[in-house]
C-alpha cells in the first residue's frame, strides 16, 4: 500500500530543470531555514525569498569519479561523517544526489540528517537495479566507482527504518533514459516524526 504522492516530473534534458522544480519544492514548504549538504544551488534563490540558507560540503574533493564536487566559497566544511549542527536546527535539510558518494558514511549521516532537520529532508538519488541495462550501471560506476546506488525498495525500506515518513516521491524523468519503465532518478521529501 503506498502511503505517499507519487509525482511524476516531465522529461528533461539537464540538471537545472531538477534544480527549479526543487525550489519550486521549496516554496510549497516555506521553510525559515535550510541547511543543503553536497550542494550550493539555491543561495541566491533562498537570498531572494527570504530563507536562511546554509551549504556544507567535504574539506576536500572527493573525486575518484565524474561526479561533481561543488563547495561553495562560502559554505561550511566537514569530514564527511561529523555534521556540526545542533538537533533540530534546520526546517529543510536538502542532499540532492549526495548519499552515494558517501559509501561508508551513508547510514551514519541518515541519523545525524534526521536529528538535525525539525520537520522536512529532501533525499536526490540515482537509483539502480539488478536488472537495468547494463549502459546504466557503466554510467554509475564512471560517476562513482565504488558508489552504492541503491533501489527505491530499499531507499523507502531505510526511511521507514530511520522512522522518515515518505510524504512525496518525484520521479525524475530524463530524455536519455535507457528504458522508459524504470525509474532511474528520484527526489525524496520525507516528514520527520
Amino acid at each position: 500500500m503506498i502511503l505517499h504522492q507519487i509525482i511524476n516530473f516531465s522529461k528533461v534534458s539537464n540538471v537545472s530543470d531538477r534544480i527549479e522544480r526543487t525550489k519550486n519544492i521549496i516554496l510549497e514548504i516555506k521553510p525559515k531555514n535550510i541547511l543543503d549538504i553536497g550542494g550550493n544551488d539555491y543561495k541566491a534563490f533562498c537570498l531572494n525569498n527570504n530563507i536562511n540558507y546554509v551549504c556544507i560540503d567535504l574539506e576536500r574533493p572527493q573525486k575518484t569519479g565524474q561526479g561533481g564536487y561543488n563547495k561553495d566559497k562560502d559554505g561550511l566544511t566537514y569530514d564527511g561523517r561529523n555534521l556540526p549542527f545542533k538537533t533540530d536546527e534546520f526546517v529543510l535539510v536538502i542532499v540532492n544526489f549526495v548519499l552515494h558518494h558517501a559509501s561508508n558514511n551513508t547510514l551514519f549521516l541518515l541519523e545525524q540528517i534526521k536529528d538535525i532537520s525539525s520537520k522536512h529532508i529532501l533525499i536526490g538519488e540515482d537509483l539502480s537495479e539488478l536488472n537495468y541495462d547494463l549502459k546504466w550501471h557503466h554510467r554509475n560506476y564512471i560517476h562513482q566507482p565504488g558508489g552504492v546506488f541503491r533501489s527505491d525498495e530499499e531507499w523507502q525500506r531505510l526511511f521507514k527504518l530511520y522512522n522518515m515518513q515518505l510524504t512525496h516521491q518525484y520521479i525524475i524523468n530524463r530524455n536519455d533514459d535507457i528504458n522508459p519503465r524504470h525509474i532511474y532518478r528520484c527526489l525524496y521529501l520525507l516528514k520527520v516524526n
